[in-house]
C-alpha cells in the first residue's frame, strides 16, 4: 500500500484518535459505486460520460457558491452542515477517491488532520447539499441550503 495514501492516513487517524468506527467508515465496494453515481447526477454536470468528481468543483450545477477557504475555519463548517451523518468522498494520490460513510463531528474531527488529502468533497446523504474544499484552498459549495447557511 502506497505509504502517502489518503486512505492509509485515515485508517492511521481512527487507530490513534481511539475513534468509534460507526463514527467514520469506507462504504461498502458493493455500494461505492451506485453512490458515486447518483452524487455526481445530482451535482455535476457532465459534458461527457466519463466526467466524474476529479475537479467536479469546476462542473457543479446551480445554485452553486465558492468561496475562499484559506483560514480553514471547520468551526464554520461545522455550523453549516447540519445533517448528523453524511458523505465524506476523499481524493487520493492519483485521482482516486475513497467514500467514507460518517458522523459530522468525526469527518471535521479528522480532516485537519490529514496531511495528504489534495481535495475532500462532504456530501447530504439526501442529496440535498454539496461541498468541496479543493487544492487551491476554495470551497465550493452546491445545493441552496447549504449556501444559504454560509451566506448567514
Amino acid at each position: 500500500m502506497d505509504s502517502l495514501s489518503v486512505r492509509t492516513e485515515i485508517e492511521e487517524l481512527i487507530k490513534t484518535l481511539k475513534l468509534d468506527r460507526s463514527g467514520l467508515f469506507e462504504v461498502g465496494k458493493d455500494k461505492w459505486i451506485r453512490i458515486l453515481r447518483e452524487i455526481e447526477e445530482r451535482f455535476l454536470v457532465k459534458t461527457h460520460h466519463t466526467q466524474g468528481l476529479h475537479w467536479g468543483w469546476n462542473r457543479l450545477q446551480e445554485p452553486r457558491h465558492s468561496a475562499s477557504f484559506a483560514d480553514k475555519d471547520y468551526g464554520k463548517l461545522r455550523d453549516i452542515i447540519q445533517d448528523e451523518s453524511i458523505w465524506f468522498i476523499a481524493e487520493d494520490c492519483y485521482d482516486k477517491l475513497w467514500l467514507y460513510e460518517g458522523k459530522r463531528a468525526t469527518v471535521l474531527q479528522v480532516i485537519p488532520e490529514l496531511c495528504h488529502l489534495n481535495e475532500y468533497y462532504l456530501i447530504s446523504k439526501k442529496l440535498q447539499w454539496l461541498l468541496c474544499e479543493d487544492h487551491h484552498d476554495m470551497l465550493h459549495l452546491s445545493g441552496q441550503p447549504i449556501i444559504d447557511r454560509w451566506m448567514r
